[in-house]
């Protein structure tokens, strides 16, 4: 755990949570709760697959099967950022109007709690605990 950036994120409180007026625990319980979202940079092969709608899967030309298939053989970390290939051949080859593209875009959105968002994982109050001790005067 990194408790100066743990104490830092407690004492200037930037999305305005309340943490002065939390105990150790409720601060904890705060940081842990999932109401943040950001937009995954990777993707499985799995899950891009498990996405793509049949029907327009089947209506493209056999070179564009070609390069999807080659897209489902990266593997389990297919970067899907705004800057990779793999996007960009998905969106030429589907459109940006197709029901797959529209599929992979909502599984791009992952919840995730305050701390997941801070790379801290799982804070306990003992984490808080400690970082105020250290760093809280």
């Amino acid at each position: 755990m990194d408790y100066q950036a743990l104490w830092t994120e407690i004492s200037t409180d930037p999305l305005g949570r309340g943490y002065s007026a939390m105990t150790d625990p409720e601060i904890a319980i705060d940081l842990n709760m999932v109401y943040r979202t950001r937009t995954r940079n990777t993707l499985s092969s799995a899950e891009i697959y498990e996405n793509i709608v049949v029907s327009e899967f089947q209506s493209k030309t056999d070179a564009q099967k070609v390069y999807i298939r080659d897209i489902l053989g990266l593997g389990s970390d297919v970067r899907v950022g705004p800057d990779s290939k793999a996007r960009q051949v998905m969106l030429a080859i589907f459109g940006a109007e197709s029901n797959t593209i529209a599929n992979l875009a909502a599984i791009l959105q992952e919840d995730i709690s305050r701390a997941t968002e801070l790379g801290f994982g799982y804070v306990s109050g003992q984490d808080v605990e400690t970082a105020r001790a250290r760093y809280g005067g």
